[in-house]
């Protein structure tokens, strides 16, 4: 049986069972309640476990945000769950007061900036249109109405939830990313079309190229020699990004990527000849 320790409101509360604390979510649940009911463990609309060190911080959550924020990121969760497949739940509080933060700046006017948002959607589109849904969600509960921007930001979320990586890893490697083609703009003395085939790929080249460095994975067939005697400003354009890149991560570029890295940048000199 749970123990109910905090009622939200009509459709949220905090409870306990063997020493354990839970977040239910359900249709009328507090309604009528009081702290010290007893509740059957069985099938509610949702059941959020807080858990290891994010408790603390969970709790500080539940107690300061409005619980309607609470239930946002559940139906968004639900929603996106649907598309992307298993989610993290843990990401519930953490989106749920990213919303609320969200929302209260534009309350106040604030204008929501996210310089970084066509990187995002680029590198993680489903995860995108998935948080494209919240837009709706929001406004429909609230009366205020998100941008791409703050999109952008809940796509990092919702990645999070789907792989486990860190929001600031994701945000990371959007950064990246876009410092990345800026230099390639510079070296190239060219603007690269974003909506371009080469653009795309170009972009899911470095976000995998990111993730092997991460897991120190090594590629088979080397590049380095052919992309550097054929494509020597190419080459030397991918060995200026990656020496920055391993600056940045603290890491150590094998330099059997930068042929690859190469081979791509070449794409974009070739369709900039066009």
């Amino acid at each position: 049986m749970f123990k109910i320790i905090r009622i939200l409101n009509h459709n949220a509360i905090l409870v306990a069972e063997d020493h354990k604390e839970y977040l239910i979510l359900d249709r009328g649940i507090g309604f009528g309640k009081k702290v010290e009911d007893q509740i059957a463990n069985t099938s509610f609309e949702a059941l959020y476990q807080l858990q290891g060190e994010a408790e603390r911080g969970g709790r500080e959550i539940i107690e300061k945000i409005d619980p309607a924020f609470l239930e946002i990121a559940h139906q968004i969760l639900k929603h996106a769950s649907e598309k992307l497949g298993s989610l993290d739940h843990n990401i519930l509080l953490p989106l749920s007061d990213h919303i609320a933060f969200a929302v209260e700046r534009i309350k106040n006017g604030l204008v929501i900036s996210n310089p970084f948002t066509n990187e995002i959607r680029m590198l993680n589109p489903d995860e995108y249109e998935a948080a494209s849904i919240s837009k709706a969600i929001i406004q429909n509960r609230l009366g205020y109405e998100i941008n791409e921007d703050e999109i952008g930001y809940i796509t990092l979320h919702l990645h999070s939830a789907a792989t486990h990586e860190k929001v600031d890893e994701s945000m990371k490697v959007a950064i990246i990313v876009q410092e990345s083609i800026k230099m390639i703009e510079e070296k190239l003395n060219t603007s690269i079309n974003m909506q371009s085939l080469a653009y795309s790929r170009l972009l899911t080249h470095i976000k995998y190229m990111l993730a092997r460095i991460r897991t120190n994975e090594k590629l088979n067939l080397d590049m380095d020699e052919y992309v550097q005697t054929h494509f020597p400003l190419a080459y030397e354009t991918a060995e200026t990004i990656l020496i920055k890149i391993g600056s940045q991560l603290h890491h150590t570029i094998p330099r059997i990527e930068i042929g690859y890295l190469g081979l791509h940048i070449q794409r974009i000199c070739d369709i900039a000849k066009e």
